[in-house]
Order: structure tokens, then sequence, then C-alpha cells
């Protein structure tokens, strides 16, 4: 299931160092990788990772690695990464499934509805960003032109012409709520649980009473900072304080 990406397109570096440095970094990972010294291979591919190369294949190997070495929620948290670095990787997809249902199948007093995305967010990540833009610009200048076409039509044909324009400027209209839904969503910060279980408090301290529990894998929505504590949604609605330390940042 867990297999090893093998290639890495290292990005020039500021300076020859600081580039031999991550290649030996990388050749330390994979090493620790195929001889099963998990715990190493993490280590090295974080290291990689410090260094700021947004690389689905460092992602994919750090998951690859959390995940042989048991840590479930640092896996997802990574296949998530590589998937948002390259949607088109179908074994990274495999990976962040198969790793969600076993996180999952481990979870005790899961909360209904948890995992379940806002509707807003399912409506405008069920069409592609680019389809999504096509289709708001044709239905757009389809408009101007259907209402150009309705004042020069003949008379029997004004009433058909209305309704076709009608039907193009509602299209429109919902086609450019969803876009303004994608870019809100751009902006919107999500994270993942990373410990295998963390209670969420109702304030920003420790001393707060726990409102719930979030398991390893968890995808949450993070609504609010406050110093090193973070608010975050679930998709229930259900809202409260983590640490930020056991949240990864997507």
């Amino acid at each position: 299931m867990l297999g090893l990406a093998v290639a890495l397109a290292i990005v020039l570096a500021p300076g020859r160092a600081r580039a031999d440095r991550v290649d030996e970094a990388w050749r330390r990972g994979n090493e620790a990788y195929l001889h099963g010294d998990y715990a190493g291979a993490v280590a090295a591919y974080e290291e990689v990772d410090r260094q700021g190369l947004a690389s689905s294949d460092v992602a994919f190997n750090l998951g690859a690695a959390y995940f042989r070495k048991g840590a479930l929620g640092p896996a997802i948290w990574a296949f998530e990464r590589a998937v948002a670095l390259d949607p088109g990787d179908e074994d990274a997809r495999f990976n962040l499934d198969q790793a969600r249902k076993l996180a999952a199948g481990r979870a005790q007093d899961r909360l209904q509805g948890e995992q379940h995305e806002a509707a807003w967010i399912r409506a405008v990540t069920s069409i592609s960003p680019g389809l999504l833009t096509v289709v708001f610009v044709l239905l757009y200048v389809g408009t101007f032109v259907g209402l150009f076409l309705w004042r020069r039509a003949r008379e029997e044909l004004r009433a058909t012409s209305a309704a076709v324009v009608a039907m193009l400027a509602t299209g429109a209209l919902l086609t450019g709520v969803l876009v303004f839904g994608r870019v809100q969503l751009e902006r919107t910060p999500f994270g993942v649980v990373l410990p295998d279980a963390v209670a969420v408090k109702e304030g920003a301290d420790v001393n707060y009473r726990t409102s719930f529990d979030v398991h390893a894998g968890l995808r949450v929505r993070v609504v609010e900072r406050d110093q090193d504590w973070l608010r975050i949604r679930l998709g229930n609605g259900l809202e409260g304080w983590v640490r930020r330390a056991d949240v990864g940042s997507l």
C-alpha cells in the first residue's frame, strides 16, 4: 500500500551548502525507510520539509514513514498535503483513504457528522476551479449576448429569447456564488488533528472544561487563534479550543 517516492526534484536553493544538506537528508530518509528505520526516516524527511520545499514527493514519503511508525494523525496530515500539492497523485489519495479508514476504526466515541463538510464547502468543491471559472465566464458572456439578440429579435421570438436570457443570467448568478465561495474556501485555514485523541476545551486554556474529544486524522477548520491555542470547527458545527501543536496546518 505505502510505496516510497524514489525521486525528488530538488529546488535550487541560495547556496550550494543548503542544497547539499537537503540532498543528504533526502538520501538518509530513503535509506532509513528502506531499512525499516521509520523514526529515522521521519526525522530526515522532516529536515527536508523544514527547508520549505513544497514537494508532493516529500509529503508522500513523510506520510508513508509516519504510517509505518504508527503515527496515523501525522500520516494523514502529510498525505493531505501531498494530495493538495499534486491532486492527480492516485497513490497519495489511496494511502490517504486507507489511513483515514484505519484512524476512524480506532477512534472511540465518535461524534455524529464530525467529518462531514459544511454544505457550502461540498457545493464549491463539487466542480474543479478551472471548470467552474470557464462555466461562469461562458454564462456571463452568454447573458449579455442573449440580451443583445433579445433586443433585435422579432416580436414572436421575444418571449423565448427572454426565457433563455433569464436562464443564462440565473446560471451566471449561481456559478458566480460558487466562484466566490471557492475564493473564500481558499482563504479558510484547515488542519488535521495529530495525536490519537485530543480533548477540545471550552476556552483557550487547559483549565477550561472539556467539551468533546477528537481523534487522529480528523480534518477541522481553524476559525480563531489565541497564542498557543486554536479554535476549531468540525463538520457538524461543533467548536472548541485545542493546542496549536495538536493540529497540523494544511
